[in-house]
């Protein structure tokens, strides 16, 4: 009765005006290039410097939850993904509007995403009497398996020459491994400059592979992205008719999205990549995916706000930010006089539902704002691609420059756009690198910290590890598995 009572608090023309507001704030920041929830987490803390809790709460959390929509549209229209987590929906995004099934894709989209927020929410209220249990589950052994559990789904979505793709995974390992040594802190493979003590920047990278990739390719082919196709300029009906044919691979996505966001540190790009790994493995048409599946576009969307119930789980139960922009959230939350710990769950218990009341109502009127907008953005891929493209790499600049204000950053997504051309060129896998880069650094820092506090018995006699590895395995052993029931299935044919 506490949770629901915060409803009635929110429900004020001044919160609901502040809320309209983070949501279109959220949808601008979310479609551009590179910029993502915790920088417009980072624009917006000092408006809300005069303003009461509830407002900032309001505020921040409708902007938030919201930039993840931008992104996805982005994502599938002109395949620019808006935030590093919104990369996956470029898989099956973009090929459905060259297909001319853009409107159905951003209604999907957006539905999976406040649907899922709002599950994520949900699961968040639930789970805050045994937050501690849950939080203190994982440590070093845990977080490497899972990396290495999530370096599995490039044996799952890889299509064509494996070779190739594990070729391009490796290129992504080594980049990964490009920075500060781990274990003994000295710099390595930085060529002098200090631009790369802290490692690759991932966003550059994912800017530069997807984005101005897509938009030479677009410059070159001198057409629009939806060829000759007759595009749907709303596609409502069919988006709502899929959701609710997948329903449960939306529901598994959720879960999966949810959980790995509890993991501090692990964020939404592994998230959506896990979801979107286990969607294909689940398949019973894998090969669709990568061709205009939009079960791959509810799986990441769904994983890409559930997670942000659960990055808030240690957030406020403990202090301890999830991701990146729960660091920058907690920044807001002290300003305010609300110290993130055990005092959230205590003294401050009835803030913390107004919080997860705010972010579910958020999700709501994102969602109608978001169909209201979105998909009349569809026009887009009737667009020459000789004309959209240098709008496109203008844009993809601007974002990787605003990241840091670094221009290093930039020079980077040009010379990742380069190398994407030619890895398109040739068959090497974007995906696989992506996929390679993210998770290799938290591979190694794992392992060490794993071998310095376990020992090697630390891999295999902690359960949630152990699992993991189960997982892991049969991660591996699933396709072959299927692939030998259908041979055998159509050798029972011909005979």
């Amino acid at each position: 009765m506490a949770f629901l009572s915060q409803f009635g608090a929110l429900f004020t023309w001044e919160l609901m005006l502040l809320m309209l507001c983070g949501v279109l704030l959220g949808l601008v920041i979310g479609t551009l290039p590179g910029l993502g929830g915790g920088v417009a987490l980072a624009l917006l803390i000092p408006i809300t410097f005069g303003m009461s809790a509830q407002e900032a709460i309001v505020l921040l959390l409708a902007a938030y939850g919201t930039v993840t929509y931008g992104g996805s549209i982005t994502a599938i229209l002109i395949n620019t993904p808006g935030e590093a987590s919104n990369a996956a929906t470029t898989f099956d995004g973009f090929p459905l509007a060259q297909q001319g099934k853009g409107g159905m894709a951003i209604t999907v989209a957006v539905l999976c995403s406040a649907i899922g927020g709002i599950i994520g929410f949900i699961l968040l209220a639930l789970l805050i009497p045994v937050a501690r249990q849950l939080v203190m589950a994982f440590s070093y052994p845990e977080f490497f398996m899972l990396a290495v559990f999530g370096l599995t789904i490039i044996a799952v979505v890889t299509k064509g020459n494996v070779f190739r793709a594990l070729i391009s995974a490796l290129f992504g390992l080594m980049l990964a491994f490009i920075g500060t040594d781990p274990t003994v802190g000295s710099p390595r493979f930085t060529f002098e400059t200090t631009y790369l003590w802290d490692g690759i920047a991932i966003i550059p990278v994912i800017i530069g592979l997807f984005a101005i990739t897509e938009a030479f390719d677009l410059y070159s082919k001198k057409t629009a992205i939806a060829k000759e196709l007759k595009v749907k300029d709303r596609g409502v009906r069919e988006g709502v008719a899929a959701l609710v044919k997948n329903y449960w691979l939306f529901l598994r996505s959720c879960l999966t999205g949810f959980f790995i966001g509890i993991v501090p540190g692990v964020g939404g790009v592994v998230a959506s990549f896990m979801a979107y790994g286990t969607a294909v493995q689940m398949s019973k048409t894998p090969e669709k995916f990568g061709k205009g599946a939009i079960e791959g576009v509810i799986a990441v969307e769904a994983a890409n706000d559930a997670k942000d119930g659960g990055a808030l789980l240690p957030t406020l139960a403990f202090g301890i930010p999830g991701s990146a922009a729960m660091a920058v959230f907690i920044g807001g939350l002290i300003m305010h006089g609300l110290a993130p710990g055990p005092e959230m769950l205590t003294r401050n218990l009835d803030m913390t539902y107004f919080l997860i009341a705010a972010g579910i109502v958020s999700k709501v009127v994102a969602l109608a704002v978001a169909l209201l907008i979105g998909t009349r953005l569809v026009f887009i891929t009737k667009v020459r691609g000789s004309l959209m493209a240098p709008g496109v790499i203008g844009i993809s600049l601007v974002g990787a420059y605003a990241l840091n204000g670094n221009p290093w950053d930039v020079v980077i997504a040009l010379l990742f756009g380069v190398i994407g051309m030619y890895m398109r060129k040739f068959s090497y896998s974007a995906i696989a690198l992506t996929i390679a880069l993210v998770l290799g650094g938290l591979v190694e820092s794992s392992y060490h910290q794993t071998m310095v506090s376990f020992g090697v018995s630390g891999f295999f006699t902690r359960p949630i590890a152990v699992i993991l590895l189960i997982l892991t395995i049969i991660s591996l052993a699933l396709p072959l598995i299927k692939k030998k029931v259908r041979s055998v299935k159509e050798g029972g044919v011909n005979l």
